[in-house]
């Protein structure tokens, strides 16, 4: 049996049963573990890896290239920064899982999933289910808030794109106007992205730690804590400014930074 990063393996109770058979030897029932895999990990991974694409990609780009080379250039980090960016809001989500498979649903879970009742999002039952956990405080609550909002809309806007005309936006790195999705979806924002998950990942399971029952089984906590402390080193420096100053933004003020990601 092979275990890989982010696997857990239980032993089902009652399954390891030994009999004594009719020849009067001891025998044993075969015994099949459980496994479980938590895919959060691997997402924020995923996250960390097209990031670094992107962010690679977005360093080529400059205003003297032809503009065939800014548009091969261009697919390019928008690939990959889109990946990255529904990556982190895809390991929010399974962390949230996870959390929930560990510790048990958010009291109002129910209501959230009511017929005839107008959905509660995504974002804010991750929040909110994290909050009542982990006993998190109102400002960090607002913060996580606020970031999740950002990744579940991106993520809304790569899965569910629109074809609406919009206006061309300027990208001042290469001097020309583009659609608002090939500033969305850049390599300064996945970079921004990835900074902003890693601290608040870093924040939860730091307070996941403090506040879980210590007879509970922490595994699942062990395995965030090594993940995110290896990803945490590859942070680039400034990663956390703001990648594109505009008039309108959202402040995700998380680790003591204003952090501004336009909207489309």
């Amino acid at each position: 049996m092979l275990l890989i990063q982010g696997m857990n393996l239980r032993i089902p109770e009652g399954s390891l049963a030994i009999f004594l058979a009719e020849d009067g030897k001891l025998e044993s029932a075969p015994l099949v573990p459980h496994l479980r895999l938590d895919l959060w990990p691997t997402w924020l991974q995923i996250g960390w890896e097209h990031t670094k694409r992107a962010h690679d990609t977005a360093s080529a780009l400059r205003p003297s290239l032809t503009d065939q080379e800014k548009a091969d250039l261009l697919g390019r980090e928008l690939q990959d920064a889109m990946v990255a960016m529904c990556a982190f809001a895809f390991a929010f989500d399974g962390f949230c899982d996870v959390v929930k498979s560990e510790l048990g649903d958010h009291p109002d879970a129910a209501q959230w999933r009511q017929e005839g009742r107008r959905p509660t999002p995504r974002h804010t039952q991750v929040t909110e289910t994290l909050r009542y956990h982990f006993r998190l405080g109102p400002k960090f609550t607002a913060q996580l808030k606020q970031l999740l909002q950002q990744l579940f809309r991106f993520r809304g806007r790569a899965v569910h794109p629109s074809s609406t005309y919009h206006p061309a936006t300027l990208r001042k790195d290469i001097d020309s106007g583009v659609h608002p999705h090939l500033i969305t979806f850049s390599g300064r924002h996945a970079v921004q992205c990835r900074a902003l998950a890693l601290v608040i990942f870093d924040q939860l399971i730091g307070r996941a730690m403090d506040v879980i029952d210590p007879s509970a089984d922490k595994g699942w906590i062990g395995t965030g804590r090594r993940e995110v402390d290896r990803l945490t080193t590859y942070r680039i420096p400034g990663d956390d400014q703001i990648a594109y100053p505009v008039n309108e933004t959202h402040h995700d003020d998380v680790d003591g930074e204003q952090d501004q990601i336009p909207d489309d």
